[in-house]
């Protein structure tokens, strides 16, 4: 008898140590973020990565003088590296609507 109490005790211990050990929070393993480089047409296919892209780079990127200018953006828990020309830099800003985009182009430089 003294050792099914034993027993007993031992597995209401060990049943406590496992639900503190899940209490954290965490129903899964962290996962962990990887760096991607792309060109900015291939980011361009991916609607969710324009979409983070829209809300993540401004056109002051177009400041850089030396070409391909390249942006980080984190989508997913990933950071993807995107570079591009100036020229396809121009065109994806031009797509997303931005009006102001004459002065920043004259104040940058060329084109």
């Amino acid at each position: 008898m003294k050792t099914l109490k034993l027993a007993l005790v031992a597995t209401l211990v060990a049943f406590a140590m496992v639900s503190m050990a899940n209490s954290d929070g965490f129903k899964s393993k962290p996962r962990i973020g990887m760096a991607v480089s792309l060109t900015i047409e291939k980011a361009m296919q991916n609607p969710g990565l324009v979409a983070a892209m829209h809300n993540q780079i401004s056109p002051e990127i177009l400041h850089f003088p030396m070409p391909p200018i390249t942006a980080e953006v984190k989508y997913n828990g990933n950071l993807y590296r995107i570079s591009g020309t100036r020229t396809e830099w121009l065109r994806f800003f031009r797509i997303r609507g931005i009006f102001p985009l004459e002065t920043i182009v004259k104040s940058a430089g060329t084109d």
